[in-house]
């Protein structure tokens, strides 16, 4: 019997030491399948950060050199109107632009290539005079050595008349400026070359290449010693799509080693950037895989030594390991939502004489500073944001991150939470990570607990709906919900539980503002607005508006506000044989489908109006949505025929080379400008909007015009047409036909 179990046992333990051996050996093959699978994923990472990195370059440089053309053609244009007689005159008033823009130097020169400078050097026979004769608009030239001094020197040029003779502007900038933007890192390696697109290197990062004119591809097959024949046709590949102007991404395996490349174009005198790096940035992340890999050794190791501890200590590690996993954010070590819930739950049960609170807190624009910082760094940031939280709120408070950059904490505390409130805000507001101090702007919501509440989904609700009020405000930071808040939200449902009812009711209804002409105050058109009758009453647009756009039910109102004004256009058209110049807003929820304007096309139809009779306003603010793109929506507006004018300009802070890119046939110009405009003075922003209105060639309307002196004020300085109650109120269908002398 003994023996009998002595061979079972002995069978058993064979078969337990084979078993083991099986899993050791299934473990191996699997460490080395993940360390492959780790690799190849990292690969992948850096190839997309190589090309971000070159396309973030690129962009930079382009709008770095495209601002520099724009203030040489905006000096030319100057010039060009006979205002200086003397190159003095033209160096003496344009210092500002000089400093501004970084320009070393101006220069003047004629055909034979004499001139002078503007710190006083005088130029004789200047060679290739011919290179900036032959351009009509700004021309960049590549680098060249200074004539004054032993600088690269790159030139912006543009013909002027002067003085009744053709002659050439220049304007200078040491080719090292442009080193600057080139110098970015990945992962603190790597380096970035500009080259043009027959390979000439421009400017080289890594100062490398000391000996002019370069080529780029020579020198890595030198550099490298490429003899491979694979390799040298990736790098002859490189040069053949750069000169069919084609971006790409590939890497060089050279002497065990793998370099990261990808080329992209500036969109500036068809110049690349190329981006290189060296596989050796993911050294730390191998040895850590290998750390991996040995500490997986080692605990079967350990089960092969003990089993029966080894199950124990599993057991319990693996607890720990869900816990972690289910409660605890692995970023900022706090809790996470699943624990706020759970254990503010509980909190709210416990009995205190102090009040007890409930905040939310996220970080205003925080996917800008990822971008800026890096998401590892905004790692560091949301950690540092949780630790001052916990300090700066009172010692029982629970504190946790729920998503992304939102906490919330839940606390007693028995002081002025407003006070409170604003410290937090305050002493957040700059972080130091790594010896650089970051600014932070928090929006927070806080919600003073009852003894009712228990329920802490809602209590969150509210602390997230009091955020929401200030969220992106710089003048306010915190709101406490309120009553105001309250009331709000029960007017918001009320709203919400008949507005669909509404519209199919026909409650809506069309009024319409005119527009009359500044000159001469004759009839331009009107703007079509909303109005909501409910009961004999009119519920305010700015109570329902912001409401239906959060709600996404404004696209519905849309359509049906236009299809309303394109059946009054068909009957004025029938009835009158004229079609006023009307204006519809389109809110920008629509720009979410791209082809929404087919839609219109369709209601334009059905009533025999083309889309050339109608304008559509967009707001400016819609312009800069990062959500949508926005080129791409107006051009398909633009292609029906549609007019297009941009509304409330001047608050949406769009750049000017974005609004020059889009297809714009009216600036209406928002009504804040006139209210604060210094009517006696020509030093008001309306002037410069003007300036830039001129120089885009579009119409312009002014709103808000109220008084006789801002009408004598927007004719003085060319606005076109006038909106506002100087002209009329918004009036009704019949009203408009009366006012515009329809009948």
């Amino acid at each position: 019997m003994k023996k009998r179990e002595l061979i079972n046992h002995y069978k058993t333990s064979k078969l337990s030491y084979i078993l083991i051996f099986i899993i050791f050996i299934i473990l191996v093959i699997l460490s080395f399948l993940y360390i492959s699978y780790m690799k190849n994923l990292i690969y992948q990472n850096i190839y997309q950060n190589v090309k971000e990195l070159s396309e973030q370059t690129a962009t930079q440089l382009n709008l770095s050199i495209t601002d520099q053309k724009n203030i040489v053609s905006f000096m030319a244009d100057n010039i060009n109107r006979g205002d200086f007689k003397k190159e003095e005159e033209i160096f003496e008033a344009f210092t500002h632009e000089l400093e501004n823009y970084h320009f070393t130097r101006l220069v003047i020169l004629d055909k034979q290539g004499n001139g002078i400078t503007s710190d006083g050097f005088i130029v004789n026979n200047y060679p290739n005079m011919e290179e900036f004769f032959g351009e009509q608009d700004v021309y960049l030239s590549e680098n060249r050595p200074s004539t004054v001094s032993n600088n690269q020197v790159n030139i912006y040029s543009k013909k002027i008349m002067f003085n009744r003779k053709e002659k050439v502007l220049m304007a200078t900038i040491n080719t090292a400026d442009y080193k600057t933007i080139l110098l970015r890192k990945l992962f603190g390696k790597g380096g970035t070359y500009l080259i043009n697109n027959s390979g000439s290197v421009l400017i080289d990062s890594f100062d490398n290449i000391k000996e002019s004119n370069a080529n780029l591809y020579e020198y890595i097959k030198s550099r490298y010693n490429i003899t491979n024949k694979k390799e040298l046709e990736k790098v002859d590949n490189m040069a053949n799509n750069i000169k069919n102007n084609l971006e790409d991404t590939f890497d060089l395996k050279i002497d065990g080693s793998t370099y990261f490349i990808h080329y992209e174009q500036v969109g500036i005198n068809n110049w690349y950037v190329v981006t290189t790096a060296s596989d050796s940035i993911i050294a730390s992340e191998l040895i850590r895989l290998v750390s991996i890999t040995t500490v997986v050794f080692l605990g079967v190791s350990f089960v092969i030594i003990s089993i029966a501890i080894y199950i124990n200590i599993s057991n319990k590690n693996k607890n720990n390991k869900l816990y972690n996993v289910a409660y605890i954010d692995h970023i900022t070590l706090l809790g996470n939502e699943h624990y706020f819930r759970e254990n503010g739950t509980k909190y709210l049960l416990e009995q205190t004489e102090k009040n007890k609170y409930i905040i939310t807190a996220d970080i205003n624009k925080f996917k800008a500073l990822n971008n800026i910082y890096g998401y590892r760094f905004c790692n560091k940031i949301l950690k540092l944001l949780g630790q001052k939280l916990k300090e700066l709120l009172p010692e029982d408070n629970i504190t946790c991150r729920i998503s992304n950059d939102v906490f919330a904490s839940i606390f007693s505390y028995e002081g002025d939470i407003n006070e409170l409130l604003r410290t937090i805000f305050n002493k957040t507001s700059k972080l130091e990570i790594n010896g650089i101090d970051v600014r932070i702007n928090l929006s927070i919501g806080a919600y003073s607990i009852t003894a009712n509440d228990t329920d802490i989904n809602k209590l969150l609700d509210k602390a997230y709906l009091a955020r929401s009020q200030i969220k992106g405000l710089y003048h306010n930071n915190y709101y406490l919900y309120d009553e105001t808040l309250e009331n709000k939200i029960i007017e918001e449902q009320k709203i919400e539980s008949i507005m669909k009812e509404a519209l199919e009711k026909g409650e809506f209804k069309v009024y319409y503002q005119p527009k009359i002409y500044a000159q001469n105050e004759k009839i331009y058109g009107a703007e079509a607005l909303v109005r909501w009758y409910r009961n004999g009453k009119i519920i305010s647009p700015s109570t329902f508006i912001p409401l239906f756009e959060k709600n996404k039910f404004i696209i519905k109102l849309d359509i049906y506000m236009f299809e309303q004004v394109c059946k009054d256009l068909a009957q004025w058209k029938e009835k009158f044989g004229v079609i006023p110049n009307v204006s519809i807003n389109v809110s920008k929820e629509q720009f979410i489908d791209e082809n929404f304007i087919d839609k219109y096309v369709e209601i334009c139809g059905k009533y025999n109006l083309k889309p050339e009779q109608i304008d559509l306003e967009i707001t400016e603010s819609a312009t800069i949505d990062q959500n949508v793109n926005m080129l791409n929506v107006l051009n398909k507006i633009k292609e029906k025929g549609f007019i297009i004018s941009i509304d409330d300009f001047g608050t949406g802070y769009s750049s000017l080379s974005m609004l020059q890119n889009m297809p714009i046939d009216i600036i209406k110009i928002d009504k804040v400008f006139i209210d604060q405009a210094d009517l006696t003075s020509s030093e008001n922003i309306i002037n410069y909007i003007m300036f830039i209105a001129k120089h885009l060639e579009t119409k312009t309307i002014i709103e808000g015009v109220e008084t006789k002196e801002q009408v004598e004020f927007v004719r003085k300085i060319g606005v076109d047409i006038i909106q506002g109650y100087y002209a009329s109120k918004p009036i009704s269908k019949e009203e408009f036909e009366k006012y515009a002398s329809l009948k």
